[in-house]
């Protein structure tokens, strides 16, 4: 059985390694503790976490001005941001609570229910999906964010845990693990880690500087054709090419 094990586990395709190159680093509002980032047109939309403070902010993408903000509540922590057609979902950590924004001014739509934590959101093929600080991805109903479908990712046969901030390029989904400095790409059918991304040289001197500044918030641009990258804190965010082997 152990011959077949080996065997079985060697028969893995490679997780490929992938590089950078540094195509733009701007400024970063390090009052942030950011939670997630997604890009509309020639705008970002970040949210920041922690309960008495959280908020949402749309800025625009070379200039840093804000377009519009909004505050949450007291008792929510906000976390992950996704768009859907011209709204706006930012999960909340332990409430059970999605909050529905217009996705241009921030204003309050609407409020769905789920059960369990919240931690990053992103939009694939009309749905949308949800990390929960766990190697679970759910698939969920935009209408009434139900679930549809269920996915464990996996890396060479192991689940990957802490799987946070989420962003969609072409068929592939990246995550950022907590308090990792990587980021991995996960097939969206099997779960499986098909490639990673080390982002230790970017986040070094932030955590130098305090170590709760973990990176945190992803978002592919596909205008750019560029992945935009911060973090808790961060005096700045950087968009990255991404380079395959």
């Amino acid at each position: 059985m152990a011959l077949q094990w080996t065997t079985a586990a060697s028969a893995r395709p490679a997780i490929e390694q992938y590089s950078y190159r540094l195509l733009q680093t701007l400024p970063h509002d390090p009052r942030s503790f950011t939670q997630g980032l997604v890009v509309d047109g020639d705008a970002l939309i970040e949210s920041s976490g922690l309960y008495g403070r959280s908020f949402i902010r749309r800025y625009q993408r070379e200039t840093g001005a804000t377009s519009a903000r909004t505050r949450f509540p007291a008792r929510l922590f906000a976390e992950g941001i996704a768009i859907h057609r011209d709204d706006l979902y930012c999960l909340s950590w332990k409430a059970g609570r999605v909050l529905l924004f217009d996705k241009i001014t921030l204003a309050h739509r609407a409020t769905l229910n789920y059960r369990g934590e919240g931690w990053g959101l992103a939009q694939l093929d009309g749905q949308l999906v949800m990390s929960n600080g766990s190697a679970e991805l759910s698939w969920r109903d935009p209408a009434n964010f139900e679930v549809r479908r269920r996915l464990t990712v996996t890396e060479q046969g192991r689940p990957v845990a802490r799987l946070n901030d989420l962003t969609v390029q072409g068929d592939l989904i990246w995550a950022n693990i907590w308090q990792q400095t990587r980021l991995i790409a996960i097939h969206p059918t099997t779960g499986e880690v098909v490639a990673e991304l080390d982002l230790a040289e970017l986040a070094a001197a932030e955590l130098n500087h305090n170590r709760e500044n973990v990176l945190n918030g992803i978002a592919w641009d596909e205008e750019l054709n560029g992945l935009w990258v911060t973090g808790k804190r961060w005096q700045r965010r950087y968009l990255l090419q991404l380079l395959p082997p």
